[in-house]
């Protein structure tokens, strides 16, 4: 074989495409499950089928931004949309409680007053 050493060509030979960049990304961590915040989904289902239904809706919509923000690594958010999530869950779980506890004393007070009614004739 011959030493001959060849020069490089100024222009790429015909058909020739180039290849594209190459870029180096660190590779994310994965977030630890114990840090991600809770987000209430299924006590968000249980405001909206057993207490105040309009409430628990917008309980179950943070519940979920909350899950879409820890997908997304947003931890400070997913923090927040918890924290409104148990708040609106509470309001919910709350009225839904206080009406419980209103109907139950009108039934109660309706049954007295017919039994009532009907001893006194």
């Amino acid at each position: 074989m011959s030493a001959e050493k060849k020069e490089p060509l100024e222009e790429p030979p015909p058909g020739y495409t180039p290849a594209p960049p190459v870029y180096y990304t660190q590779p994310q961590q994965p977030i630890p499950e114990a840090s991600l915040p809770n987000d209430y989904l299924i006590l968000s289902l249980f405001s909206i089928i057993c207490c105040f239904w309009p409430v628990g809706i917008i309980a179950l919509l943070k519940s979920v931004e909350t899950r879409r923000y820890c997908q997304d690594g947003r931890l400070a958010e997913a923090q927040a949309s918890s924290r409104e999530a148990k708040t609106f869950n509470m309001i919910s779980i709350g009225i839904g409680v206080a009406i419980n506890i209103i109907v139950f004393f009108f039934t109660i007070l309706a049954v007295v007053t017919t039994v009532a009614i009907s001893v006194a004739q």
